[in-house]
């Protein structure tokens, strides 16, 4: 049962979405840190958590300050301006950044009281009503200890950055779907017809492996030589200048694009298992 053709052709399918996944992942991110899509997201996150979209208020005030934004010289005025943009904002640092730009840290021997940071927080120019009313609050449930003040910022910050990531994921997937149709044709991985060669001759798996050791680069090496119909070969072309062949291609190219949205770290896992599957079976 184990060693059966059924294993196999199960094994060179997911070795297929495991190609194709490693593909798309890669153009995906070389274009993100091309355009900036980290940097950009996180801006627009940030923009929006402190009601400034216009980057003239408080964004543009955390994102002079060093512990945001150290590369910059700290004299932004625009969007434009920033030389640099940060694809990562440790939590503790935006908050300490946020309580110096509010002037919330008291100065050295200076007496600290909650209504005293409390009219901080109403008279600055740089919070709307909304963000006066949670700081607040903040300052009132800590009883104006900076340190927890500190610490309820950052757990704000966090949250909302979650919001972020989720909307960053989004984004990739999309583009990572439509960039894996194009690879999905320009590599030729018809998903219908890899399932219809191991089929015929489940032979072609027969000599592979994975371990648990392994890479995926390592996994990528095998491919030169199993045979598996990849590619656009002389055979490949041949079969696609039959037009009856063409939807059970644009078929095996759109399976082969969903795949990709679970992920090569899916696929990867899921082929490790089902080698350990096929060796767990009599010879």
């Amino acid at each position: 049962m184990f060693g059966s053709t059924v294993l196999d052709l199960v094994l060179g399918i997911l070795f297929s979405f495991l190609i194709i996944s490693l593909v798309t992942s890669t153009i995906t991110e070389a274009i993100a840190s091309a355009v900036g899509w980290r940097a950009n997201t996180l801006l627009g996150g940030i923009k929006d958590l402190l009601n400034d979209r216009t980057f003239t208020g408080l964004a543009q005030s955390i994102y002079r300050h060093a512990a945001v934004n150290p590369l910059d010289d700290g004299t932004p005025k625009t969007e434009a301006n920033l030389q640099f943009k940060p694809s990562y904002i440790d939590p503790k640092q935006f908050a300490g950044a946020l309580i110096d730009v509010l002037n919330l840290a008291p100065a050295a021997g200076a007496t600290v009281t909650v209504a005293g940071l409390q009219n901080q927080i109403t008279s600055s120019t740089l919070l709307n009503d909304q963000l006066k009313t949670m700081l607040t609050g903040i300052v009132t449930r800590t009883g104006g200890n900076v340190n927890r003040i500190r610490d309820e910022l950052a757990t704000w910050f966090d949250s909302g950055m979650d919001r972020v990531a989720g909307s960053y994921k989004r984004k990739t997937q999309k583009w990572g779907f439509w960039i894996a149709v194009l690879c999905a044709i320009a590599l030729n991985i018809d998903i219908v017809k890899i399932a219809e060669a191991l089929w015929d001759q489940p032979i072609l798996m027969k000599g592979f492996s994975v371990s648990a050791g392994q890479l995926p680069q390592d996994v990528l090496d095998q491919a030169q030589q199993l045979g598996l119909p990849f590619g656009w070969g002389p055979a490949a072309i041949t079969y696609a200048q039959c037009w009856q062949h063409w939807p059970y291609m644009i078929a095996g190219w759109a399976i082969a694009a969903v795949a990709t949205l679970f992920g090569a770290p899916f696929w990867f896992d899921a082929l490790q298992k089902f080698v350990q599957l096929r060796g767990a079976g009599s010879k």
